[in-house]
């Protein structure tokens, strides 16, 4: 298992990596922001299901467990940005265009996300079970709960700090792996490796593109249907560039430095 090389990762390439998923997705719109929908709607439907069986409370901890496991969902996003460089038309059938080796390596990387997810789940549920003295089914009567009671505030911010050490685990395990693995004849534990050691290796680069993924995903989350719609790509495409900066010689960074 050769280990593979990572570049060196500057401060400001967590802005290129965006301007240059931005530029995919303009190169791309219909078949990105299509598949962006896809996922959208996964969400819809979870999210309508909890409401109608009353369990809206349970809507948000759904939804950022979800965001857990995006980088998963992303890959056909990163076949998107992989035809794009290799000047081919881009159609929706080109998404699932995947070796059966490489999905493969995928699914086992994502079943240590799902793993995640699950534990994030089970963490949910007990700090709720701990803290809440009664059942807060619907979204109003939790929210007032969290806002207005000690117990509720409590565990919001256990809540809070548990899922960012989780989130900040997944991010390690995926910022740069599923794009490799699209990329390359490679297998998950040699991507997932190249992933820590980027993330270890670049700790300020790195954790300021944990920030933003976070923070576009919450802007994009505000504006629910058509937010995530374009946000979901978005950060699709510019993952894809992260991984060409931290992995190869043609990133944006390299670009930057030609010109």
């Amino acid at each position: 298992m050769a280990a593979v090389e990572i570049n060196e990762i500057r401060p400001g390439a967590p802005m290129r990596w965006l301007k240059a998923g931005a530029s995919d997705l303009s190169r791309a719109p219909f078949v990105s922001i299509g598949y962006g929908l896809i996922f959208v709607g996964v969400g819809v439907l979870l999210s309508l299901g909890l409401f109608v069986i009353g369990w809206s409370a349970w809507i948000p901890v759904a939804l950022s467990g979800f965001a857990l496991i995006a980088p998963m969902f992303a890959v056909g996003i990163y076949q998107v940005s992989k035809h794009l460089d290799e000047g081919k038309s881009v159609t929706f059938s080109d998404l699932w265009l995947v070796s059966g080796e490489k999905i493969s390596q995928v699914a086992f990387l994502g079943l240590l996300l799902v793993i995640l997810l699950l534990g994030w789940a089970r963490i949910a549920q007990f700090l709720y079970a701990y803290f809440a003295s009664q059942d807060y089914t619907t979204f109003a009567g939790f929210t007032a709960w969290i806002l207005g009671d000690p117990a509720g505030l409590t565990m919001a911010v256990v809540g809070t700090v548990i899922g960012a050490a989780l989130a900040l685990a997944a991010f390690a395990i995926s910022a740069i792996s599923f794009p490799m693995l699209i990329d390359r004849e490679i297998d998950a534990a040699t991507a997932l490796i190249a992933s820590v050691t980027a993330v270890r290796r670049y700790p300020f680069a790195m954790l300021t593109w944990a920030w933003l993924i976070a923070f576009w995903t919450i802007i994009g989350t505000a504006f629910f249907l058509i937010g995530l719609a374009i946000v979901f790509p978005w950060l699709g495409h510019a993952s894809w560039r992260a991984y060409q900066d931290a992995c190869t010689d043609v990133g944006p960074s390299a670009r930057l430095a030609a010109a």
